[in-house]
């Protein structure tokens, strides 16, 4: 008999689990929602529109195919593509960023007299890779144009 319970038990321990978990994933994604929202919001603050455009344009669409799911209520897919939207968010705002900081050093440099012809070709080349949506190599040559310029500004 007491085995009969225990499997009885079991069962119903898995079954509560299951439960659980699918209550889990059938809630709408409110937090990811607002996280995706506020990114996109902080990429836009930061000048995405103007240095990221590839990614911004990905994160709202991300955005965008989130809300369609949330109000047919697939939250799975909302939850997911809303995760993606805030990454592509996240991405399109470190480009932008990253070009600005470049920009304001050469900008110091050459305002306090200084030349940096590597630096504006770096800089050049940067927003080129963000305009294609190459945001790794954005970040890689933004990052080399700000260090040429403070490394003229300081010798």
């Amino acid at each position: 008999m007491s085995r009969v319970l225990t499997s009885k038990a079991i069962a119903f321990i898995v079954l509560l689990a299951v439960t659980v978990l699918s209550a889990a994933c059938a809630t709408a994604p409110t937090q990811e929602m607002s996280d995706a929202r506020q990114s996109l919001q902080a990429a836009r603050d930061a000048g995405a529109e103007k240095y990221a455009r590839e990614n911004l344009r990905a994160a709202d669409d991300y955005l965008k195919q989130a809300e369609r799911e949330l109000e047919l209520r697939y939250f799975g897919r909302a939850r997911h593509d809303a995760i993606l939207a805030r990454s592509e968010a996240q991405k399109a705002r470190t480009v932008a960023v990253t070009i600005r900081e470049a920009m304001a050093a050469i900008e110091a440099l050459e305002d306090s007299g200084g030349k940096q012809p590597q630096a504006r070709a770096a800089l050049q080349e940067a927003i080129e890779a963000a305009d294609d949506g190459k945001d790794k190599s954005a970040i890689r040559l933004a990052i080399k144009a700000k260090r040429i310029a403070e490394g003229e500004a300081s010798e």
